[in-house]
């Protein structure tokens, strides 16, 4: 079962990770729809129920708020904490998790800003053949830190959000080959009014159901077809911002192959179809568009890699519209050795321009990396940098920014570096 949630960015709506059924079959009452890449790993290293940090760093952030090409820039101070528990029994998982940070600029005080989240993510069986997933999670802080956002391509200035992403799905089998998957999830990124740089912005919602029925074919192949019905909110051009918008909807089809090349990893097709009956209030040339991709995924223990390709209609908060998104990302989460630890995650959108509708769009560069080293059990080191990269459309300009910071933080022996600028 894949749920997306917006943690971190841009992994918020790629492909789901392919199901990697074992080999042989298992000898426990784990049916082998429910033994993926991320779930071995998972039995292979469990984290403890406590896990706590505590961290300060430094660094320098350029064009801050991200309106303008010359925007102002400054040395900055981070002081970041984060606790998270985590609940194990025999049928299910709950993790619990809540964070918080501030950054601070000795020459720019008027753009200091403070960042809290708080999440969950659970899975239960409730029969060898039935499984729940449930995720959630709050952010409280600015654009450029919500994960939604980052996965739309939408690199807004910097305003004032408040932002929600939930799912809930379960998944059932049939007998060993076919299995059937529900799922429902909710994306809601709300833009602070009063601050300079959010005029014109309007809050953003979509809710979505998707149902998947799948078939294996055999040890390293299975097929699924899959239908799902999103509803987002516009931006009513008949009226004006402050006044709000209403929903329409899009209807999206495909078929999906996964192919299997050993436990660890896999590559799934997709290939459909999208249709939105009223186009012009979603801002768009025709009702109906190309949807599908392909996703490669490989996990090994605590080392991860995603690379995906993917065109769609998707929605835009901030501008109530929908657009079509072609977009390519990396994911990779790698030790090196003992004690080090590099992380990387980039993401590229680019919009197809479309005669005759409402709005024209910039294509857009977001990369983040992190190479972290343990120093004993309870401290690690890291040092880490963000680049993005918003074209120009019409009369708006190109804008980008980057952010590079070194941080000192004393952790549990489990936990491992990650983003801060994210």
């Amino acid at each position: 079962m894949s749920l997306a949630v917006s943690s971190p960015p841009a992994r918020a709506q790629t492909l789901p990770m392919p199901a990697l059924p074992p080999e042989e079959p298992p000898a426990d009452t784990t049916g082998p729809d429910e033994t993926t890449a991320a779930g071995s790993a998972a039995r292979e290293v469990r984290p403890p129920p406590w896990e706590l940090g505590l961290g300060f760093g430094v660094g320098y952030d350029s064009n801050i708020d991200f309106l303008l090409p010359d925007g102002p820039s400054s040395w900055s101070v981070m002081p970041q904490a984060n606790l998270a528990r985590t609940f194990s029994g025999r049928s299910g998982e709950l993790r619990l998790e809540g964070s918080g940070r501030w950054v601070g600029y000795p020459d720019r005080s008027d753009l200091n800003r403070y960042y809290a989240d708080a999440g969950m993510d659970g899975t239960y069986r409730t029969s060898p053949a039935t499984s729940w997933r449930v995720v959630g999670r709050y952010d409280l802080g600015y654009s450029d830190s919500i994960g939604t956002l980052a996965a739309q391509g939408v690199l807004l200035p910097l305003v004032k959000t408040r932002s929600l992403a939930g799912g809930l799905g379960v998944t059932h089998r049939f007998g060993e080959w076919t299995s059937l998957r529900i799922e429902g999830r909710i994306y809601r990124t709300d833009f602070d009014q009063s601050g300079p740089a959010s005029g014109g912005l309007v809050d953003g919602q979509s809710i979505r159901g998707t149902a998947g029925l799948d078939r294996r074919l055999g040890r390293h192949d299975t097929m699924a077809i899959v239908y799902s019905l999103e509803s987002a909110l516009a931006r009513d051009v008949s009226v004006s911002a402050a006044q709000g918008g209403r929903y329409y909807l899009t209807h999206y089809g495909s078929l999906q192959w996964t192919h299997l090349f050993s436990l660890r990893s896999g590559i799934l097709f997709e290939a459909g179809g999208s249709y939105t009956p009223d186009f012009a209030l979603a801002g768009l040339a025709r009702p109906e568009g190309f949807y599908g991709g392909a996703s490669f995924n490989r996990q090994v223990k605590r080392s991860r890699l995603t690379l995906f390709a993917r065109r769609e209609v998707a929605p835009v908060f901030g501008l109530g519209t929908s657009r079509i998104d072609n977009r390519f990302g990396l994911d990779l989460a790698t030790p090196i050795g003992r004690a080090w630890r590099l992380s990387l995650t980039a993401n590229h959108i680019r919009p197809e321009s479309q005669e005759g509708a409402a709005f024209g769009y910039g294509f857009s560069y977001d990369a983040s990396g992190s190479l972290g080293c343990r120093l004993g059990r309870y401290f690690e080191v890291s040092a880490e940098g963000r680049y993005r990269w918003r074209g120009a459309v019409g009369t708006f300009p190109a804008v980008q920014a980057y952010q590079a910071g070194l941080f000192f933080t004393l952790v549990t022996p489990w936990r491992t570096p990650g983003f801060r600028y994210q």
